[in-house]
């Protein structure tokens, strides 16, 4: 960490200082000397960041250091600041220069002295190494072959009571009582957030046992943590002596005695020595790529690494993807074997040296980024996109070239997961990550290693926050905001507030605003300070109308807004309008001249979502759209006073990097649609003729959801070899659709298929046979016809898909 934040300094001085102290003759030369400083002092840091363990002089040095260049950081920041205001009032000379008055150079000199000292003490060096990411590979099931046959036993037979099994390992997710009752009343019975507005948690317990009384379940509790959570959950489960199980996962065996005396708790052993060295192996060359494998001289010490380990998986997967990231040759292999000191036992938390060793073989520029994470609580399913805003917005990310930072951070954070550090939650249609997850281990190395290294702390002096992420209401926060001087980060998402304190006009410092879910009414006029921020997010926010100030927040990347609001007309904007844009969500468009006197100065747009009366603005958006050439995401909703709204005739052919289309309104028949799409969604496109014709023959379509009227034909056809990368497949309210025939050979790689609402269609298409690769299908309110059809099948190719029959 130390390494970045001397980095990051360096960065600042090169990109920014310097062209600030070019025009002040007596500053430049200072500014030259900190510079030579701190590159001297990044030549030691490598070393000593993975030594600091066990050398208190090293790690006092370092400390020592680190607050150096942390106060350096601030202090920048201030005279950059200082000197664009300034520069707005022409008054140059009368601001001194403020570096010589913060950092004094003895104070310089010392810490390298050490550091020179300190360093010439330890013997061998690690290397750092930047490698290409990779993608994480699948969930592995080695050692549990026999744990699983026994548990599949338990379900299955037994007694006809409800009986509870329990398994004892180590923590997965938890969950609040509110949440699980909430979970299982949207998946089980379809409810939705104004349900749970109005229901207390003995109205929903009680809403879940009569459902469930007259049937046979199986529930999946993960994670239960204190025996109360337990007791509070229990009533929603009757027993009807029909078979019923609930499986409940927990660290803790009076737990799982107390759910179910009679029923022996599960206990998930720690791996064998065989099993250990399979996970390793498997891990290990799962992350090189297929042509490469594990050399000769790998098991013998590979065994000796995994022995260390003790059978715990965490630790032997957080070893295979550091071994990954490591030249497969024998010397690299033993260092590894001879950094891991210990010998771990039954105590998870012994797991923290190997944790240790992993984070200290990161790059420099992956640490902070691992370490934010401690910032979500336990269990948390982070959103990527929000994740890489804010490391971008933190000043996380480092240039690579003209690729684009979100592209960068995108990377940064398929290394992590490739490492192991992190777990994917969720990929989308076209494999990039949509969601993560980190391990309550991970999460709590990442808190104790931040915490020492001053990354993440309880803050008693608001001027020294730099980011501040809400997930409960502190109305304290908002008083004291204007102390928060050198914040970044403001992230206040799901937080309740009528209206937002003019004071955040002074956090100047301010990259990311997070007013998600807020239902914040206004937005103060103050937000036009701001001058550095490059993220706002108004989604879920009643802000009507969008202040025509926002649009002048030069340095703006990624804009959400609520689709509901539309934006304040102005005057034509420069040449140089929000040029760094690329992320505009949620804007209502109404009127022609918002898009041929604003929007389409937006040239280097990636997502764009539009709402409004689209069709009579049909030339000009087209016109716009077809030069927005980097476009990745594209979601159109037509609106309008007329029956039927419109979508405008598009075309698509030069769009190579548009991977995903959402289309909500009439679809004229002639619409071509971009050569790599990988999803589509429609909506009200009232299409006549069967869609599966065309759409059957784009070659990288993996997700396709035919919604409520997009098709109003009697009949669909997928033909012999049509749809080749097809995974998911929705179709919902097509009221229309009576016979869908699925030829032999089609859709030969669908994983996901769900139909809702098609109430003609009465027969499972026999060519559904076929497709082994079928795994999950869901029918929700669909006629009783089709269910016995379904049901029939068991026991043939069906036996591993799961149904969810109508509710």
């Amino acid at each position: 960490m130390a390494e970045y934040i001397v980095s990051l300094v360096l960065d600042k001085i090169a990109t920014q200082l310097i062209d600030e102290a070019v025009s002040l003759s007596k500053v430049c030369s200072q500014v030259e000397w900190i510079e030579d400083e701190l590159r001297r002092i990044q030549c030691f840091l490598k070393d000593a960041d993975a030594k600091q363990d066990g050398d208190e002089r090293i790690r006092n040095w370092i400390a020592d250091i680190r607050d150096v260049a942390y106060d350096s950081d601030d202090v920048i920041d201030i005279y950059i600041l200082k000197m664009a205001q300034q520069r707005k009032f022409m008054c140059f000379d009368c601001h001194p220069f403020m570096l010589g008055r913060f950092i004094a150079r003895h104070n310089i000199n010392r810490q390298i002295r050490r550091g020179g000292e300190v360093t010439g003490l330890a013997v061998g060096r690690l290397r750092e190494k930047r490698r290409s990411s990779a993608h994480a590979c699948e969930d592995d099931t080695v050692g549990l072959v026999e744990d699983m046959n026994k548990l599949e036993a338990r379900v299955i037979q037994g007694e006809p009571r409800r009986s509870v099994i329990s398994i004892i390992g180590m923590a997965g997710l938890e969950y609040r009582v509110k949440e699980i009752l909430q979970y299982l009343g949207k998946t089980i019975l379809g409810l939705g957030k104004a349900d749970f507005d109005t229901m207390s948690n003995e109205d929903l317990k009680e809403f879940l046992s009569k459902f469930l009384e007259e049937r046979r379940y199986i529930i999946v509790l993960d994670d239960i943590w204190k025996i109360e959570v337990w007791d509070d959950l229990k009533a929603a489960f009757p027993d009807a002596e029909n078979g019923s199980r609930i499986v409940l996962t927990t660290r803790f065996k009076d737990i799982a005695l107390h759910a179910d005396p009679r029923s022996p708790p599960h206990e998930l052993c720690l791996l064998n020595d065989e099993d250990s060295w399979k996970l390793l192996s498997k891990k290990v060359c799962l992350e090189w790529n297929s042509t490469r494998t594990l050399p000769p001289w790998s098991e013998g010490l590979g065994r000796q690494i995994v022995k260390k380990c003790g059978g715990l998986p965490l630790a032997i997967v957080v070893l295979g993807g550091l071994l990954s990231r490591k030249e497969a040759s024998y010397s690299e292999w033993l260092k590894v074997l001879q950094s891991v000191h210990w010998q771990l036992t039954q105590d998870p938390t012994l797991c923290a040296d190997i944790l240790a060793l992993s984070y200290h073989d990161l790059p420099y520029y992956l640490k902070p980024c691992f370490l934010y994470l401690g910032l979500f609580p336990e269990d948390f399913e982070i959103s990527a996109r929000r994740l890489i805003l804010l490391w971008v917005a933190e000043g996380f990310v480092q240039p690579r070239g003209q690729e684009p930072l979100e592209d960068v951070a995108e990377d940064y954070l398929e290394e992590l997961i490739g490492r192991s550090m992190i777990q994917v939650a969720a990929r989308k249609s076209n494999g990039r990550i949509k969601a993560c997850i980190i391990h309550d281990l991970l999460r709590e190395f990442a808190i104790s290693k931040a915490q020492e290294d001053r990354f993440l702390e309880v803050i008693h002096q608001d001027d020294k926050v730099r980011s501040l992420l809400c997930f409960d209401l502190n109305e304290s926060v908002f008083r004291e905001m204007k102390k928060f001087k050198l914040l970044r980060i403001l992230d206040l998402e799901g937080i309740h507030m009528a209206r937002l304190d003019s004071a955040i006009g002074k956090l100047v410092h301010l990259r990311y605003l997070g007013l998600r879910g807020t239902w914040l009414k206004t937005l103060p006029s103050s937000v036009r300070y701001l001058v550095k921020l490059q993220t706002l997010d108004l989604r879920s926010t009643l802000v009507s109308p969008i202040p025509a100030v926002v649009i002048k927040l030069q340095q703006l990347r990624h804009l959400f807004f609520n689709e509901l609001r539309e934006m304040v007309p102005s005057p034509p904007p420069s040449r140089t309008f929000l040029a760094n844009l690329q992320t505009l969500h949620g804007l209502c468009i109404n009127g022609t001249e918002s898009v041929q006197n604003v929007l389409n100065k937006l040239t280097n747009l990636r997502e764009l979502e539009l709402y409004g009366e689209l069709e009579l603005q049909e030339k000009a958006l087209g016109m716009w759209i077809l030069n927005l050439k980097g476009l990745h995401c594209l979601k159109l909703h037509a609106r309008g006073f007329n029956p039927v709204a419109v979508i405008p005739m598009l075309d698509f052919s030069s769009h190579t990097h548009l991977h995903k289309l959402h289309l909500v309104g009439l679809l004229n028949k002639t619409q071509t649609f971009p050569p790599n799409l990988t999803e589509l969604s429609l909506q009200n496109s009232f299409l006549t003729e069967d869609p599966m014709e065309k759409l059957e023959k784009l070659p990288n379509l993996r997700v396709l959801k035919l919604k409520q009227s997009s098709y109003v034909g009697k009949e669909m056809i997928c033909s012999s070899g049509g749809f080749p990368q097809l995974q998911i497949l929705k179709l919902s309210f097509l009221l229309s659709v009576e016979m869908w025939r699925i030829a032999e050979k089609a859709m030969s790689n669908l994983r996901e298929l769900e139909i809702v609402e098609c109430k003609r269609l009465k027969i499972v298409p026999r060519g559904l046979w076929p497709v082994t690769s079928l795994c999950i299908l869901r029918l929700g309110y669909m006629p009783f016809d089709m269910e016995m059809k379904v049901q029939e099948r068991q026991g043939e190719n069906w036996y591993r898909i799961e149904h969810t029959l109508p509710v």
